[in-house]
Order: structure tokens, then sequence, then C-alpha cells
């Protein structure tokens, strides 16, 4: 079993690799397979076909980072000595427009957002991923809330589509120019942002 999702992953790694590099219209199966090393029966044991390994691929951009941050989080959402790393991973790291790698991952969950427009079959995948990252942020913000890090008068669900939301708005630092707040500015702002979802006193 641990080979058969080993292979999987394999073929979506490849698969996004490819489309990295060409784009989806140049993806084709035969080369997939070439890549992982294995016969295109071997792809179709695990995807329905070309389109199900591109839905793969969105699927992975789109929890990639998030799942990572996620479980972060609820490690650190045990105890109030970690206030401050969990501040520094909101603050400084998951909102920060600046970083590269992060806005390239921003970028990748927006594309598979706007390619579930057209294709219900990876809206009811992005959902169901979705809904598996939200239980485990929710989770998160619920041990923070219970540790006395977060306010528990809030709703723990807002305070999780918050800490989703900020992140993914940052990707229009692309576009933003000039008009970029300072570091200092946008921590600054973030800082005071979070600081209001901790409890009063």
């Amino acid at each position: 079993m641990s080979r058969d999702r080993d292979t999987a992953a394999a073929i979506v790694r490849e698969a996004k690799a490819l489309i990295d590099e060409r784009g989806e219209a140049a993806l084709r199966v035969t080369e997939i397979a070439e890549r992982c090393g294995v016969s295109p029966s071997v792809l179709y044991h695990h995807f329905r076909d070309r389109e199900d390994i591109i839905s793969a691929v969105r699927e992975a951009e789109f929890v990639a980072r998030i799942e990572a941050d996620a479980k972060v989080i609820g490690g650190l959402a045990v105890s109030t000595d970690n206030a401050a790393e969990i501040m520094s991973l909101i603050v400084n790291d998951m909102s920060d427009p600046r970083n590269e790698e992060r806005r390239r991952y921003r970028h990748e969950r927006m594309q598979a957002l706007v390619a579930a427009r057209l294709d219900p079959a990876l809206q009811s995948r992005l959902v169901a991923a979705q809904e598996k990252l939200s239980a485990v942020i929710i989770g998160a913000v619920s041990d923070a809330q219970t540790a006395g890090l977060l306010d528990p008068a809030l709703d723990p669900t807002a305070i999780a589509f918050l800490f989703e939301a900020i992140p993914l708005g940052t990707a229009l630092a692309t576009v933003y120019g000039d008009q970029l707040p300072s570091e200092q500015a946008w921590t600054d702002l973030l800082t005071r942002v979070v600081t209001a979802l901790m409890p009063p006193g």
C-alpha cells in the first residue's frame, strides 16, 4: 500500500514538473510514465486518465504549504510558552508578501481554484481537501484558545478562515509594485490584527 502511495506521489510530482516546464497542454501520459520509470498502464492503475492526473496535480498544489503550516500551528498551539513562535509563523512567515517561495505556493493555490471553476470534479476534490485542512486548522485554533493564546469568545472557524485568507491575499504583492507597504508597516499591522485575537487583558 505504501509503495502504491509512493508511485502515485511520484506520478503527481513528475506531472507537476512537466506542467511547470511546458504547461498543461503539452502534458503527455507517456512522458510522465517515462520520467517515473514505469509503464503507462501503471499510471492508469492510479489515475483514470490525463485529466485525472492534472486534477491530482492541482489538488497537491492547493494543499502543499498550508498542510505543513497547519501541522506546525497544531504542534505549537498547546502551550502559552509558544505564543511568540505562533505569532512569528503567522506574521513573519505565512503572511510575508515578499517571500518568493510563499508567493509561488499562493499562486499555485489560486491556479487550482481558477481551474476548479470550470471543472466540477476538481472542485469536489478541492472541497474535500479543504474540509480536511480546515478541520486541522480549526483544531489548532481551538487548542490555542484552550491554552489561553487566543480569545475563546471568538469563533474558531472564523479565525481559521482569517489565517488562510490573509496569506492567500498577499499574492497581490506580485502586482502591487511600489504601492506595497514597507516590511515594518505590514508587520506592525498584522501584529495588531493577531494581538486583537488574543484574550482581553
